[in-house]
């Protein structure tokens, strides 16, 4: 059995690796399998946090318009999005764009974290 500590932070541990592989390795491979690292450590955590959610809270289908995966992996998109173009990005202008990208994606994943928090 897996302590529950490790347990607990292995989506993260899957999101920071496959970042960091897909920016340190300049290999396409490797930037797909970090890509790949990220994603499955976003399923990962959309589906703890969903099954963790109250049965008596806000359901997701009442709240907006987009399909409920499309909401769930927007941070993880921009993430991912701001990594490759750090990596990929065939001139230094393209960083400002990346940077936007980076910071708008923990900024949710963030906020997403605190608002789903269980007590």
């Amino acid at each position: 059995m897996i302590p529950e500590r490790l347990y607990e932070t292995l989506p993260y541990l899957y999101v920071i690796s496959g970042a960091q592989t897909a920016l340190w390795l300049p290999h396409w491979t490797a930037a797909l399998s970090g890509v790949v690292l990220i994603f499955v450590g976003a399923i990962v955590w959309v589906i703890r946090t969903d099954k963790r959610r109250s049965p008596y809270g806000i359901k997701f289908k009442e709240q907006g318009t987009l399909p409920f995966w499309c909401y769930e992996l927007q941070p993880f998109v921009y993430l991912s999005c701001g990594v490759l173009l750090f990596n990929y990005g065939q001139s230094f202008l393209l960083y400002p764009s990346a940077m936007i990208f980076l910071v708008v994606g923990i900024q949710l994943w963030l906020c997403r974290i605190c608002c789903r928090r269980h007590s």
